[in-house]
């Protein structure tokens, strides 16, 4: 320091060094010399194997003289009333921000799907009081699903430029808006263009969540925490039929979407209040930051270099990456697997199989129970094995293979061993071991397209892999009718399976092309 001041009540101690002031206090190494410090601003003085530790404030200078023995000095700052000037306290608070912001993202997610499938819960008492033919309808979620598919691209590219919380606040608050406006008129035409708006706020959501969740949590555990927020579409798909089916019983079928709509409403409310877009607005330290590691022959300056090169990654460069096209085949294979089973698996057990309509019923409930299980399990096992397993190739995408040949099995059994007399526990294990194989994948899909890249182009990344999954939704429509007719519903079936299998495949085929996981440790 250039200048320093003498305080009185002074106390002699040998240090060596120049010293640095800063928020968090003073260290250093100073040169042999003594220094006079005031009791009246340090506290605590230690001296241990040749190291002098002094705790005191920011504020407090030394003055030094002659010269001395040379030591090692560590200053902190004072203890105040607030806990939250130490770093104890300061990690206190970050777990009391994460705690916050997830349990808000997961009501809000929530919530969003609970909107988007509002009038679907309606439709059976709409149809029947003539209030719409089928026609009218198919045009009305038509106009949902291609309005959400674009939302949800476009939303992935803003969630890198504009704030993640307001997005996702925004997007709620129109989609709850939209539902609320909905039993204000029994115009078909009006209600394409709300259902059209409420799908083009449904895009807002995932996106958000997932730039909001790579800031606020540790890569240590950020596979782990996506799936179990992804499972929140599974909450919403197995409570929102019940309290649906409850309100337009005991009520009538506008109650039942000016519910959701005001519930929507109130979340995006508790969720402006208690989401941050980054950890940095409240003065709080970056979860994903830990001290730099370097293996034998990584300098510290390669690290930097490498950091910077990763930081400076444009749209265009992530585009032309063949790790990004891997994943986002893959996603599209394995969701338009989903988006088929989930349409048409019921049709399929009811005219090949000839099981009842509450049997198969039962089968794509099951399926989504082994969905939910399969979304957390994928989340849980990549986090614990990237840590343990060294492979050549990203260790997610491995366990993605695994799960992908899960699904194969348990199609091909679909399909050849399933009778009309297989008994119903089967049938529903059946299902759960399909569930988890297609939806444990689609969770890793999600969690890599985010994690690989870079956290400023990383919501573009997922927004590309998410379109391409679109893509399959769409080809899980007419395109597998059309396979129906032609090959039966046994030819879907023998297509899907073959699909998954390349996509397995694929996987293990390209390992060399991988971006592997540098994993961070907490």
């Amino acid at each position: 320091m250039s200048q320093y001041r003498t305080f009185s009540q002074s106390k002699t101690w040998c240090w060596g060094g120049t010293t640095s002031c800063g928020d968090t206090g003073v260290s250093g190494r100073l040169n042999c010399q003594v220094i006079q410090m005031s009791s009246n601003y340090f506290h605590d003085f230690r001296k241990e194997d040749g190291e002098l530790q002094v705790k005191g404030t920011d504020e407090a200078l030394p003055t030094m003289t002659t010269a001395s023995t040379s030591l090692h000095v560590k200053m902190e700052p004072r203890s105040t009333s607030s806990s939250r000037s130490s770093p104890r306290g300061k990690k206190e608070q970050l777990l009391d921000y994460q705690r916050a912001i997830f349990v808000s993202l997961f009501l809000g997610y929530v919530c969003y799907n609970y909107n988007r499938k509002s009038v679907s819960y309606a439709t059976p008492t709409l149809l029947a009081n003539g209030l719409i033919t089928t026609s009218s309808l198919g045009l009305i979620i038509s106009c949902q699903n291609l309005a959400y598919a674009i939302s949800k691209f476009m939303g992935g590219v803003l969630s890198d430029r504009v704030s993640a919380r307001m997005l996702f606040v925004t997007g709620l608050i129109m989609s709850g808006g939209s539902t609320l406006l909905f039993p204000c008129t029994e115009n078909p035409a009006v209600w394409a263009v709300l259902w059209s708006c409420n799908g083009f706020a449904q895009g807002a959501g995932w996106p958000a969540c997932a730039k909001l969740l790579k800031k606020w949590f540790s890569p240590a555990k950020f596979g782990t925490l996506w799936s179990m927020l992804t499972s929140s579409t599974n909450v919403a798909g197995m409570l929102s039929p019940i309290l649906a089916a409850y309100i337009i019983i005991n009520y009538n079928w506008a109650t039942s979407l000016v519910f959701a709509g005001v519930v929507s409403v109130l979340i995006a409310m508790l969720a402006m209040v208690q989401v941050v877009d980054d950890p940095s607005d409240v003065n709080l330290p970056d979860p994903t930051a830990t001290p730099a590691t370097h293996t034998s022959g990584t300098t510290a300056k390669d690290s930097k270099n490498t950091a910077g090169n990763e930081a400076k990654m444009t749209v265009r460069q992530l585009v032309s990456t063949p790790f990004l096209w891997i994943v986002s085949g893959c996603y599209m294979i394995v969701f338009c697997t989903r988006t088929a089973m989930s349409d048409w698996v019921q049709v399929y057990l009811i005219e090949e199989l000839g099981r009842t309509q509450l049997q198969a019923s039962s089968f794509t409930s099951f399926m989504e129970m082994g969905g939910l299980c399969g979304r957390i399990l994928a989340g849980i096992l990549t986090d614990k094995l990237i840590t343990k397993v060294r492979l050549r190739g990203n260790v997610r995408m491995m366990v993605a293979s695994g799960f992908i040949c899960v699904c194969v099995t348990a199609i091909h059994v679909l399909r050849t061993f399933l009778t009309p007399t297989t008994s119903q526990v089967v049938m529903s294990g059946v299902a759960m071991m399909l569930g988890a194989g297609m939806f444990g994948p689609m969770t890793i899909f999600g969690i890599v397209s985010t994690e690989s890249f870079p956290a400023h182009i990383s919501g573009t990344s997922n927004a590309i892999a998410t379109l391409s999954a679109n893509v399959g939704a769409i080809a899980a429509g007419w395109p597998v009718s059309w396979v129906s007719r032609v090959w039966s519903w046994g030819g879907v079936l023998v297509v899907l399976q073959s699909l998954c299998a390349t996509a397995a495949v694929f996987i293990l085929a390209t390992k060399s092309l991988h971006i592997s996981h540098k994993r961070k440790t907490e």
